[in-house]
């Protein structure tokens, strides 16, 4: 007999990750409020600080989210002071995003929140353990990846 759906996910894989990725956001986002940004804000400047002056669609294919979702982000971003975003000077239908001096300023603030919360994460664990988890996680994203649905297993 199969066991019952409520005690097999308990010791899922899948649940444990859905516990780790909502509390990592959680408690980025409440980190991340504490320095003016909002959740995801400071992947964005992340991105920009390693090559300023991308184009929307840039951005989100860097970030791997849909184009209207990078739109809402650069345009809450711009009106906080943030970033700007300029006509394309050799084609007018693209526009770029650069970081201004205060969205600048926030990229040290946003690598320390990450930083202290991988340290939060690995708390008990050794160095072994923690490369060990970094390659665990690193195979299991690239497993899924791979996962994508074959066009018969959409109709299913």
């Amino acid at each position: 007999m199969k066991e019952p759906i409520a005690t097999y996910l308990q010791g899922s894989i899948s649940m444990s990750l859905v516990r780790l990725a909502k509390g990592h956001r959680q408690q980025s986002g409440v980190r991340c409020q504490r320095i003016g940004l909002y959740t995801g804000q400071e992947h964005v400047i992340f991105r920009l600080l390693e090559d300023d002056g991308l184009s929307q669609s840039q951005l989100a294919a860097r970030l791997k989210v849909e184009i209207g979702t990078v739109a809402k982000m650069v345009q809450r971003m711009e009106k906080e002071g943030l970033l700007i975003r300029r006509e394309d000077a050799e084609d007018a239908r693209i526009s770029r995003v650069y970081l201004t001096e205060k969205g600048r300023t926030l990229g040290e603030p946003a690598a320390q929140i990450l930083q202290d919360l991988d340290a939060c994460m690995v708390q008990g664990m050794s160095q072994a353990e923690q490369l060990l988890f970094q390659r665990l996680l690193d195979q299991a994203a690239a497993n899924v990846a791979r996962c994508s649905l074959s066009p018969a297993d959409e109709h299913a």
